[in-house]
């Protein structure tokens, strides 16, 4: 059993240096795609929104591939089960999905507007000021496509082919706080760390991960194209505009309440296999979060917590 201890802590000590190098990368690609536009003149004389676009999308090409090098380095310990789903399963965790995405939003944008009133100051959600910003292409393309794509593989793949063999729910966890943590801010947070844990079950269960992209399509798309057409909605007509932003906050509340009888009704027919590398909880939490890689990423992670206050 001690030997599985040690293993374990090496693994995911690994997996936290992935992500840490993987954040880094991302970051700095951003970076110098900005620098180089600049500094190249190009910025000046592109769209910003095109602008916005190439900035945004340049941290895949190498952080993404690195990514699935480096989780070459650590031992696949279980893959996902391939199991068959119908699609009324399918839509009934979709609706279950979006119930979590609304509980989540409406929860972390509480916590920072108690947050602002005791720094004294609103604390801006710089993600939605940008995403209103952008036109719905550059939307569409980057939050709609690439990202889902990507953040799939890198967040549920490349991690859950590898940590499987701890247990469904032990995975779940993991991939749903690596998911929000590298969100950066407690705006995101909430919701990516409970979704993150529904597309982790959606894969760990039917071994396909178009699936859980398809899912993230769309619930990006909901998050992002409909609140942006809602403003501009209302912008252009404020009447239409009220009477849309009030339809959607019916289908909002609508989607918690259908998430809320979903649990409450099917949470017996869920399985949560063991997995066959047995550990205790309290190895599991010593397995998983008390090792050099894990605690550098968390490290990593309420820097950018902090930052975003």
């Amino acid at each position: 059993m001690e030997m599985q201890l040690k293993e374990a802590r090496r693994c995911f000590s690994r997996i936290g240096f992935v992500y840490v190098v993987y954040m880094i990368v991302s970051t700095l690609s951003q970076w110098l795609a900005a620098l180089i536009l600049t500094q190249t003149g190009l910025a000046e004389r592109m769209d910003w929104n095109l602008y916005m676009l190439i900035a945004m999308l340049s941290m895949y090409p190498a952080a993404v591939p690195l990514a699935a090098l480096m989780m070459r380095w650590v031992p696949a310990k279980g893959r996902a089960v391939r199991m068959r789903w119908s699609i009324g399963k399918l839509g009934a965790f979709f609706l279950f999905s979006l119930g979590v995405l609304e509980a989540g939003n409406l929860f972390g944008s509480f916590l920072m507007a108690l947050a602002g009133l005791i720094k004294g100051e609103p604390i801006i959600n710089e993600i939605q000021e940008l995403i209103i910003s952008m036109d719905p292409w550059i939307i569409f393309i980057s939050a709609v496509i690439a990202a889902p794509v990507m953040e799939e593989l890198v967040f549920r793949k490349f991690l859950l082919d590898r940590i499987g063999g701890y247990g469904c729910w032990t995975a779940m966890v993991v991939s749903g706080l690596i998911f929000g943590i590298a969100h950066g801010n407690f705006y995101q947070f909430f919701y990516a760390f409970g979704l993150g844990m529904i597309f982790a079950y959606v894969y760990l269960h039917t071994g396909k991960i178009i699936y859980t992209i398809v899912f993230h399509m769309l619930i990006n798309f909901m998050g992002s194209i409909v609140p942006v057409s809602l403003i501009k909605a209302a912008e252009f007509n404020p009447a239409v505009g009220g009477l849309l932003a009030i339809g959607n906050l019916m289908l909002i509340f609508g989607y918690m309440i259908c998430s809320v009888v979903l649990g409450v009704c099917c949470w017996r027919d869920l399985s949560f296999y063991p997995g066959p590398l047995g550990l205790t909880p309290g190895q599991k939490i010593r397995a998983i979060w008390l090792n050099a890689g894990m605690i550098l990423f968390l490290l990593g992670g309420a820097y950018l917590f902090v930052r975003s206050l």
